[in-house]
This record gives structure tokens, C-alpha cells and sequence, in this order.
């Protein structure tokens, strides 16, 4: 079940093959990633899993690894293909803000890096947090990975707005005017596409986990397990549904 505004601009930028030519470093993260992840959840063998989204299932393998049954979902039709060749395994196409999964249905839930945020209102992306509540058992555990604020505000001060080139693509971030989200523009085999991420702080963090239903246990400062300190360039939550 989609329930996609027009225009919106994951619609587009994921489901376009330049996606890969543009994150295929990521090939290579998920062997850190994945085992760190699976850690974090801390769910015994057996355990159920959603992977959302799980884009073209590179951590599925490091996940079933912990013996955990996995369900990837995702918008895009073409990562789910490339998933479904690479990693075959459950998936579904699913807009993050109406899953289709029944209540009650997993012990755990995976929001891999930067995968939140992406809706253009507070209640969407509230509503993201809400489903994955939704489709916990009591007691469930969800890993929020996110990118840390502080960090990124100090990585990028010397560079917002302007034009910076990669191996195969350019790109160009900037903040928008109330600061609360980051606009990156690139261009990519002669296509234009921008990404509108929400990057909350810490607290805002928190609140809407809690409003979502969910207690924050441990907060880690990356994939290490290191406890959470503001300047972290990677704040991983492990939230139980309440």
C-alpha cells in the first residue's frame, strides 16, 4: 500500500538508477553495519525483523547471519528488483507512513542511516515512528540510526552552499531557513535531484520516540557501541515499544 504525494522527492531520487552510482560505498559499509546493527537489536535466533526501509537489502545477509527472520520494505520498485535478485528474501513495497503489516507481527525493527526524516511534516514522520509501534509485539525493539546534528553542522559549515565535486557525481547542501532541515542538491548523469531530510536534535529525538509509544533503553554514540555524547557523528537508538 503507497500513499506517495506527488512530487516528493524520495519518489524519484531512490527509484532512479543513479542512486546506485551515488551510494555504492555502501556495498562495502554494510559489512560494518550489518553485524553492528544486529547487535544492537539484541533479538535472540528467530526472532522477526522488518528492514525499513531496506533499500536493495544489502544488511539482510548480516542480519539472517544472527539467525533473525527479516522482512525488507521499501517505496522504490527498483531497489526492491535489485534486492529480490541479490538478497532474495520477504519484501514488500510500502510507503513508510501506511505499513501494511499486521499489529503486533515482529520483536524488532530496523531504521538503518538517515532513514527517517524524510516527510515534510512533524505528524509524518511521526506517523513513520507510529507504524513501526504499530507492528511491534510489547516489549519490541526498534534501532533508530541517525546521523548526529552537532556533527554534521560542523562538517559542513565551511562548505554549506556551495558546489563540491565527487567521483561520479556534484553536489551542493544547504540548510534550510529555520535550520531544522538539510537540502542537498546533486547532479548525477545529467540529472538534478535534492534530498529534504529533517535532522532533529537529540531531544526532539527522544520526544517523538516517546510519542510514538516507545521508551529509549540506550542511546550509542556509532557503531562501536560507544555511549551517546553530543558531537558523535552517529546516534543510534535502541527504543523498546512501551
Amino acid at each position: 500500500m503507497c500513499h506517495i504525494g506527488w512530487m516528493e522527492w524520495f519518489v524519484k531520487d531512490f527509484d532512479h538508477p543513479a542512486y546506485f552510482a551515488v551510494y555504492q560505498d555502501k556495498v562495502a559499509d554494510a559489512a560494518e553495519e550489518g553485524p553492528a546493527l544486529a547487535r544492537m537489536l539484541d533479538l535472540p535466533a528467530g526472532s522477526r525483523v522488518l528492514d525499513l526501509p531496506c533499500g536493495w537489502g544489502r544488511l539482510r545477509p548480516y542480519l539472517e547471519a544472527q539467525g533473525l527472520e527479516v522482512i525488507g520494505g521499501d517505496l522504490s520498485a527498483l531497489n526492491l528488483a535489485r534486492h529480490r535478485e541479490e538478497f532474495p528474501g520477504p519484501v514488500a513495497r510500502l510507503d513508510l507512513r501506511a505499513l501494511p503489516f499486521r499489529a503486533a507481527c515482529a520483536e524488532g525493527v530496523l531504521c538503518a542511516y538517515t532513514s527517517f526524516g524524510y516527510f515534510a511534516t512533524d505528524a509524518e514522520n511521526l506517523a513513520q515512528l507510529q507504524g513501526f509501534a504499530r507492528a511491534l509485539r510489547p516489549g519490541g525493539v526498534l534501532v533508530l540510526d541517525l546521523v548526529g546534528r552537532k556533527r554534521l553542522q560542523a562538517l559542513l559549515k565551511n562548505v554549506v552552499g556551495q558546489w563540491l565535486p565527487y567521483e561520479d557525481y556534484t553536489e551542493r547542501v544547504t540548510w534550510s531557513p529555520d535550520g531544522r532541515r538539510i537540502w542537498t542538491e546533486r547532479k548525477v548523469h545529467g540529472e538534478d535531484f535534492r534530498h529534504d531530510i529533517w535532522i532533529p536534535t537529540d531531544a526532539e529525538v527522544r520526544d517523538i520516540l516517546h510519542r510514538a509509544g516507545f521508551r529509549v533503553e540506550r542511546a550509542y554514540a556509532g557503531l562501536t557501541g560507544q555511549p551517546w555524547y553530543p558531537g558523535a557523528g552517529r546516534w543510534i537508538y535502541r527504543a523498546i515499544k512501551r
